[in-house]
């Protein structure tokens, strides 16, 4: 009887001490909810994209601002976004990130279309969003063998 009564108490320490852990993490409140509102921020740009009456100029001047209010991760979570097995999101992310033109986003895009684990169509989708970007020359430069003579 007394193993039962005292049970909700060991519950109770476990999840103060998960409790501890996550803050220990480096994780607070206002990360996660930042990181909250800037993942709705990305679908709402793909919703846009795909179901807009809006031009080009104005949805580039909404990522934009969006950019620079969010910084960097906002280009991060746009990549990792290109990860989607939905085609027309996925075409709507390669334009978003056409259309951010971020020099910080080359290496990201260049890894996730080097990686052979991904599927063809993710690893496509990385490609043409660096060729949109002009950044071909990069990759070129990237991965071409040095090659040297022997005398």
């Amino acid at each position: 009887m007394e193993r039962w009564d005292d049970r909700p108490f060991q519950l109770l320490s476990e999840l103060s001490e998960t409790a501890i852990d996550i803050k220990n993490d480096g994780w607070n409140v206002f990360e996660l909810e930042s990181r909250i509102n800037l993942r709705s921020k990305i679908h709402e740009f793909i919703d846009l994209t795909n179901t807009s009456t809006l031009s080009t100029s104005e949805l580039r001047q909404r990522l934009m601002a969006c950019h620079t209010h969010y910084g960097p991760p906002f280009a991060t979570q746009l990549v990792h976004a290109l990860q989607n097995h939905d085609e027309a999101e996925r075409e709507a992310v390669t334009w978003l990130l056409v259309q951010l033109d971020d020099p910080a986003t080359i290496p990201q895009l260049f890894k996730l279309m080097q990686q052979p684990q991904q599927a063809r169509t993710i690893r496509l989708a990385a490609a043409l969003t660096l060729a949109g970007m002009g950044a071909t020359q990069t990759i070129t430069q990237a991965s071409k063998p040095r090659l040297y003579a022997l005398s």
